[in-house]
């Protein structure tokens, strides 16, 4: 079965296998397959930019302006 993960590394998300640990773009080990929230990433994809949980709001990729960026 195909599911989107994300790496906590460089945020990329994209279509693994369930099984799959390994980030295929930057290697990192520990794919996250859905938001701390419980949503699943399946909306990602297709999305360009900044990006955002639709459920709870946490910033998944783009600039944090917490911190400035």
């Amino acid at each position: 079965m195909i599911v989107t993960k994300r790496c906590a590394v460089c945020g990329r998300f994209r279509a693994y296998d369930e099984e799959d640990d390994f980030c295929i773009g930057c290697g990192n080990e520990g794919l996250e397959a859905h938001c701390e929230c419980g949503r699943s990433f399946e909306y990602a994809l297709a999305e360009e930019g900044d990006l955002h949980c639709p459920r709870c709001g946490r910033m998944l990729r783009g600039r944090a302006p917490e911190l400035g960026l």
